[in-house]
């Protein structure tokens, strides 16, 4: 039986998180970087043919507009994803080094109490001697 994510914001299957990571690893690629130079170009190509007419122009400014709005929350969903994974890492390495801490307190504590009793008996040896 698979366990049930608890509802949230981004929806309670994930599938928000699934689309905005596969997209966030592929926008930057160079395939999807070669089909956005192949729509420049295409538009810049059909600008004579079209009279660079004002529907030619609104095409390309709808279009880069709306890829642009799209990515500020792409991009602001992985933003927030890595933020949320680096504070997650630096509490582990926190509570680590608190960890740690308290364990060399102890070790110390226990040095300290072994150098006592190793005083007291040197101590008794040095009174047993005289």
């Amino acid at each position: 039986m698979s366990a049930q994510r608890e509802p949230g914001p981004r929806g309670p299957d994930g599938r928000f998180e699934r689309a905005a990571d596969f997209l966030s690893q592929a926008i930057g690629t160079p395939p999807v970087f070669m089909l956005a130079l192949a729509v420049v170009l295409g538009w810049a190509i059909v600008g004579p043919f079209a009279g660079f007419s004002t529907t030619w122009q609104l095409f390309i400014n709808s279009f880069t507009t709306i890829a642009t709005f799209l990515m500020v929350f792409l991009l602001a969903n992985a933003s927030n994803r890595l933020t949320e994974n680096q504070d997650a890492v630096l509490a582990g390495i926190y509570g680590e080094e608190r960890a740690l801490e308290t364990e060399e307190t102890l070790v110390l504590q226990r040095l300290e109490e072994q150098d006592r009793k190793l005083e007291e008996i040197l101590a008794a040896l040095r009174a047993n001697g005289d």
